[in-house]
C-alpha cells in the first residue's frame, strides 16, 4: 500500500501548478501596466491642472493690460480697475487682476498721479498687470505677471494760440493762403461761434478749429493739418492733383456728407451720421461714424479777448500824456518834411490829420515812424484812414488805436532801418474799464467800435509783424502779403492774400489757447507686452 501511494506521486504531471505561477505573473505584469497608467493618468491630470491655472491666470492678466489699452483711448488711468479687483471664474481656480498704469512725459520724467488720473502730458505708459490665483496647485506660482510698454499720442488738435481768431464768422475765398513763418509750426484758424465757408483755391497751412458753427468746403479750400467742425461738415468735391482735402484728421462733432475721392490723411471720425456717393472718401486712417461726441476731442467757445485802450500796458513805449496830438504831431512834421501843400490834410494844423494819403496832394511822401516804440491814439476821428501810396516806414514799434480803420490805394507799412519791427492796428472796445465782452458797435463818449479793412495792396512788408484786432468785422482784399495775427469779431479774408503766422499778442491782454478742452485720449501703440517675473 505504501508502494502504491509512493508510485502514485512519482508519476505524476511534472508541471502541475504551473498555470498558478502564469496567473500570478500575468497579474503583477497587470498591476506593474495599472500602476503605470494610473500614475501617467495623475500626471497628466496635474498638467492639465496646472495648464489651466497657468492659462487662467496669464491670460487674465493680458486681459487686463488689453483693458486698460482701451481706457486710455478716452483717459489716462493710474489703476485698473478703479478700486478693488477683477475676479476671474469660481472657486477652486478663481484669480484676481489689477493693473497699474506708470507714465512718463516726452523729457523722461516720471508723472505723478492724482485722483487715480496721470498730472501731466505723458508720451509713454508701462502697464503692469498682477493675477493672483485662489488655488493651490502644486509647479503653479500663485501670481503671474504680464507687462506692457506703450506710446502715446493724443488724439486731440493741439494747439498754439490762434493765427486767426473770427469771434462770429470767417469767410476764405480767392486764393486766400495762411502760412507759417515758424520751423515745423502748423497754425490754428479758431472760428469761436458760426459758420465757415472756405472755398476758391484756400489753403490752411495748419488746423481750422470751428468751436460752434458748421464747415463748408469746396473749390480748392484744403488743411494742411486737422480739422474740428462742431456742426456739419460738407465737403462738395475732390481735390485736383490727387492733394488731400485734410492732411491729417478731421473730426466731427455732428453730421458729415463728404465728395467721392476726397481725400484724407489720417483718421475721418464722424460723431453723427455720414454719408457720400460714390466710391466715397479715400482716407488714410480709421473712418469711423456714429461714435457719439465723446470719442472726439471737445471745444467751447471762448469769446474774443476784449481789448480796451490802455497805453500804460505798453510798456517801453511813449505811452503818457496826449497820444492824440501826439499823432497828429507826428503826420504834420512828416508833411512839412516831404514838401507837402500847406493846405493839405497831413500838413494843416487846422485839419484833423484822419484822411491821409503819401500822394503830392496830402503827405508829398512817406511817414517815417519815431524812433522810440510810441502808442498813438487816433480815436478823435470817425475813421482813421490811410490811402493813396501811404508808406509808413517804421524805425522803431508802433501801436496805433482807432474807432475805425481803413488802409486802401497800396497802403504799406514797411522797415525804414531794414531791422524787424512790430505794429499793431487797433479798434478798442470802448469801455473805459473791461467788462469781459468785446463788443461791436458799442459807443461810449466820443468812442465807438468799428470795422477795419484793407485793400488794393499790401499791407506789413517783411521784417515787419503786424497784429490787427477789432470786435467788429476785420476784412482784407485783393493781393496782399502781412506776417503777423488777426483777431476780429467776423474775418473775411479774399483775393490772393498770403498770411504768414508769428505770434505777437497784445500787452495786457490774454489771448485763449486752442487746445481742446476735453480729449479723447491717447492713439495706444504697442512697444511691447510680455509675461515678467512678478515684483
Amino acid at each position: 500500500m505504501l508502494k502504491n501511494l509512493t508510485g502514485g506521486r512519482a508519476s505524476g504531471d511534472p508541471e502541475s501548478g504551473s498555470a498558478l505561477v502564469a496567473a500570478l505573473a500575468v497579474a503583477l505584469i497587470g498591476i506593474a501596466l495599472a500602476s503605470v497608467v494610473v500614475a501617467n493618468a495623475i500626471v497628466a491630470a496635474n498638467d492639465s491642472g496646472r495648464d489651466r491655472a497657468r492659462t487662467l491666470e496669464v491670460h487674465s492678466a493680458e486681459g487686463a493690460v488689453d483693458a486698460v489699452f482701451s481706457e486710455l483711448e478716452t483717459t489716462t488711468p493710474c489703476v485698473w480697475p478703479a478700486s478693488g479687483a477683477l475676479v476671474q471664474d469660481t472657486s477652486p481656480s478663481a484669480t484676481s487682476v489689477t493693473a497699474t498704469v506708470t507714465y512718463w512725459d516726452a523729457l523722461g520724467t516720471e508723472l505723478p498721479c492724482a485722483a487715480g488720473v496721470v498730472t501731466g502730458s505723458p508720451v509713454t505708459a508701462v502697464i503692469t498687470s498682477t493675477s493672483v490665483t485662489s488655488s493651490s496647485v502644486v509647479g503653479v506660482a500663485p501670481k503671474r505677471t504680464v507687462q506692457a510698454k506703450v506710446n502715446l499720442t493724443p488724439t486731440s488738435v493741439p494747439g498754439r494760440g490762434a493765427a486767426i481768431f473770427a469771434a462770429n464768422a470767417i469767410m476764405s475765398t480767392n486764393g486766400f493762403t495762411l502760412e507759417t513763418s515758424l520751423p515745423d509750426t502748423p497754425v490754428d484758424v479758431w472760428v469761436d461761434t458760426g459758420d465757415v465757408n472756405c472755398n476758391s483755391n484756400v489753403t490752411i497751412d495748419g488746423n481750422l478749429i470751428v468751436v460752434d458753427g458748421t464747415t463748408d468746403i469746396s473749390g480748392g479750400c484744403r488743411i494742411t493739418q486737422n480739422l474740428w467742425s462742431s456742426k456739419k461738415l460738407t465737403v462738395h468735391q475732390m481735390q485736383s492733383a490727387g492733394l488731400n482735402t485734410v492732411g491729417q484728421d478731421t473730426y466731427v462733432a455732428a453730421d458729415a456728407r463728404v465728395a467721392e475721392g476726397s481725400k484724407y490723411g489720417r483718421d475721418l471720425i464722424v460723431a453723427g451720421a455720414y454719408s457720400t456717393w460714390g466710391t466715397g472718401p479715400v482716407v488714410g486712417g480709421t473712418l469711423a461714424s456714429g461714435v457719439g461726441a465723446g470719442a472726439i476731442p471737445q471745444y467751447l467757445p471762448v469769446g474774443l479777448p476784449e481789448v480796451v485802450y490802455k497805453p500804460s500796458d505798453w510798456t517801453g513805449f511813449a505811452n503818457t500824456g496826449d497820444r492824440a496830438q501826439a499823432y497828429r504831431d507826428w503826420v504834420i512834421a512828416n508833411a512839412v518834411a516831404n514838401g507837402a501843400p500847406t493846405w493839405s490834410d497831413a500838413r494843416n494844423p487846422a485839419k484833423t490829420q484822419c484822411t491821409i494819403a503819401g500822394d503830392n496832394w496830402s503827405l508829398n511822401g512817406p511817414l517815417i515812424g519815431p524812433t522810440v516804440a510810441t502808442v498813438f491814439d487816433t480815436r478823435y476821428c470817425a475813421e482813421t484812414k490811410l490811402e493813396g501810396n501811404t508808406n509808413i516806414r517804421l524805425r522803431a514799434d508802433m501801436v496805433i488805436y482807432a474807432n475805425k480803420f481803413y488802409g486802401t490805394g497800396n497802403f504799406s507799412i514797411t522797415s525804414a532801418d531794414g531791422a524787424q519791427h512790430n505794429v499793431w492796428i487797433i479798434v478798442p472796445d470802448p469801455d473805459v474799464a473791461p467788462n469781459g465782452t468785446a463788443e461791436c458797435g458799442k459807443t461810449v463818449g466820443a468812442n465807438t467800435s468799428g470795422n477795419i479793412k484793407f485793400d488794393s495792396g499790401s499791407l506789413a512788408i517783411a521784417p515787419i509783424t503786424f497784429f490787427g484786432y477789432t470786435p467788429c468785422e476785420l476784412e482784407t482784399n485783393n493781393t496782399m502779403t502781412f506776417y503777423g495775427q488777426l483777431y476780429g469779431g467776423k474775418v473775411t479774408l479774399r483775393n490772393n492774400m498770403t498770411m504768414r503766422y508769428v505770434p505777437i499778442g497784445i500787452p495786457g491782454v490774454t489771448f485763449p489757447n486752442t487746445n481742446p478742452t476735453a480729449t479723447s485720449g491717447y492713439r495706444v501703440d504697442i512697444v511691447y507686452k510680455r509675461e515678467i517675473r512678478t515684483p
